[in-house]
């Protein structure tokens, strides 16, 4: 019964539920690289670097798998979607991806988060500052220091100059 009822719904995929899905074809697209970018990474056993981007692209590709084929796509035209501001992220993310191996994580991370926050209308200094230092911080002791994960270093390894924290995971 739920292979039929799988069957009909793939029967049922035409150029134009792509066409009228486009948001769930992107989300399946970009899970297709990052499981192929993962796949590159070191194998460690079961568990290594590559397990969650490619269980959580996994996860992506199925519920916009099930979201195309329920067929409720979009009634918004085309004309009517203001792309300026998604255009602004994607260009703020692209410029935060290149520029990563030269600032490495931390500065990177910074002047991401903070020309993000900017662009959203964030004004208030002292939580522009805040977010901008603190959310990076964090998440380089986190993944950094915790987790022991290697995070890109600057040319001028800058986040070495951050104290040790006495937290480590041990197995």
């Amino acid at each position: 019964m739920v292979r039929q009822r799988i069957a009909d719904a793939i029967g049922r995929v035409s150029v134009g539920t792509l066409v009228s899905n486009p948001l769930s074809v992107g989300f399946i697209l970009v899970s297709l690289a990052v499981i192929a970018a993962a796949s590159t990474f070191p194998d460690d056993g079961l568990f290594g670097p590559s397990l969650f981007p490619i269980v959580t692209s996994a996860g992506i590709i199925v519920f916009a798998a099930v979201d195309m084929l329920n067929g409720s796509g979009s009634e918004l035209e085309v004309s009517d979607v203001d792309v300026g501001p998604p255009a602004v992220v994607f260009g703020l993310l692209v410029a935060y991806i290149v520029a990563m191996p030269v600032l490495g994580f931390w500065i990177g991370s910074m002047l991401f988060l903070g020309a993000l926050l900017y662009y959203s209308e964030i004004r208030s200094r002292p939580l522009l500052f805040a977010l901008s230092i603190g959310v990076p911080t964090l998440l380089f002791y986190i993944f950094g220091r915790i987790f022991l994960v290697r995070l890109p270093e600057a040319i001028v390894p800058v986040s070495r100059l951050l104290p040790q924290v006495p937290l480590v995971v041990g197995i």
